[in-house]
């Protein structure tokens, strides 16, 4: 009797079907146009603040964003992107007209070595890793050497008065440059020296919140939040150098020998880098005069 051998046929059966179903599988997972969640929108159609937002990369180097995919913003950072109306009279009077502007015109060295590539315009403030983190996340976000990033947006009231506008601009200038100074700090450092002028006298947190401005000034710092670490410190001498007149930082650190120590390093390293704080306070004074 001839014997059959079903043991290798129905192998050869099995690979048959189960080659059969995978090519026929693999065929129709290639029938589905594959998603890019990295993928940045763009419009074919320019709308007035598109226009802008060219102008400003044409004329200064940055690209700004308003609206932002996880290539642009980790997924894990949380925020509210602005309105349009909102990013659109920002781009045009913050950063073109008050702060890339003079920048280019006044101090062309420090405009073209220090400016940021990319500037996001973020609605609220912005946290990190846990909706529920502190909402002060600027010197987290502007501790990179390409980009700057400004919060709270929502806030500001461009169809205000004039004379509003100017003022509340004008202050907005001056905690735009607290946050590129914590870019600076992450670039260049503070300095050795620097960081030993004040050691042992930063009140952490929650001790700065219980000085005012005026104590803190006796203890050696421009502001309260000053008093908080070394990189608040840094950062919030310089504003007070585009806050207040010349005669009036020197009546300030006049206070206090740390004080005046830790603003003259400052003022130094700013003037090497190719800006005259004072200077540009008394430009930006005039730049906000002349917002229409």
């Amino acid at each position: 009797m001839k014997k059959v051998y079903y043991g290798p046929l129905l192998f050869l059966m099995s690979t048959a079907l189960i080659l059969t179903f995978s090519c026929k599988k693999e065929r129709a997972l290639e029938r589905e146009a594959p998603v890019d969640y990295l993928e940045e929108i763009k419009s074919t159609v320019k709308n007035p603040l598109d226009s802008i937002i060219d102008t400003v990369q044409r004329d200064y180097g940055v690209k700004v964003f308003y609206q932002f995919t996880p290539r642009i913003i980790d997924p894990t950072t949380f925020f509210t992107p602005t309105s349009y109306s909102q990013a659109l009279a920002y781009t045009n009077t913050v950063v073109r007209k008050m702060w890339l502007g003079p920048l280019k015109q006044r101090f062309p060295k420090f405009w073209a070595e220090q400016k940021p590539i990319e500037f996001l315009v973020v609605g609220s403030a912005i946290k990190f890793n846990s909706i529920s983190s502190g909402g002060a996340a600027g010197a987290g976000l502007n501790g990179q050497f390409y980009r700057l990033g400004m919060g709270a947006v929502d806030n500001m009231n461009f169809g205000a008065a004039i004379g509003t506008v100017r003022n509340m601009v004008r202050e907005h200038m001056c905690i735009l440059f607290h946050e590129h100074a914590h870019q600076m700090d992450h670039k260049y450092g503070r300095g050795y020296e620097y960081d030993r002028v004040s050691r042992g006298d930063y009140y952490g947190t929650p001790g700065y919140a219980s000085r005012t401005d005026a104590q803190a000034q006796l203890d050696g710092f421009f502001r309260n939040y000053g008093g908080y670490a070394p990189e608040e410190d840094f950062a919030t001498t310089v504003e007070a150098c585009l806050r207040f007149s010349k005669d009036s930082i020197m009546k300030i650190v006049a206070k206090n020998a740390k004080l005046r120590t830790k603003y003259d390093m400052i003022y130094k390293k700013y003037l090497d880098m190719g800006m005259d704080l004072h200077q540009m306070k008394v430009y930006l004074d005039s730049a906000a005069i002349a917002l229409q």
